[in-house]
Parts: C-alpha cells; sequence; structure tokens
C-alpha cells in the first residue's frame, strides 16, 4: 500500500497515511477521516523535501 505523506502544522512533523487501510483498532483510513501516523524525515522519499509536504492540522 502507498503511504501518503504530510506535514502535520501543529506538531511540526512528517506524517503519513495508508488510504484504505484498517488497522487493529478498527479504525479505517478514507478520505473523509484519514487517519495521520507520526513519520521521520528520513522515511520520506528521496525525491521528497519537507517544504513539498502538504500541511495538514493533525486532531489530538
Amino acid at each position: 500500500m502507498d503511504r501518503i505523506y504530510a506535514w502535520d502544522d501543529r506538531k511540526e512533523r512528517v506524517v503519513y497515511r495508508i488510504p484504505g487501510h484498517t488497522f487493529d483498532d478498527g479504525r479505517e483510513d478514507s478520505d473523509l477521516s484519514p487517519v495521520w501516523i507520526p513519520a521521520d524525515e528520513a522515511d520520506l522519499p528521496d525525491e521528497v523535501n519537507v517544504d513539498d509536504l502538504h500541511k495538514v492540522m493533525v486532531k489530538k
């Protein structure tokens, strides 16, 4: 499954989501209800820079 990376403007960190993935706790990632997971800048593909990422506001 492909990861979609973004920048969490609230906590100033890289996050990602896996569209369509159902997690062990029953949450399902969808466009209407994305599940953002913390990531490291080192996890980004080589051609992607933090400045290129879409900004999101991850809920607590």
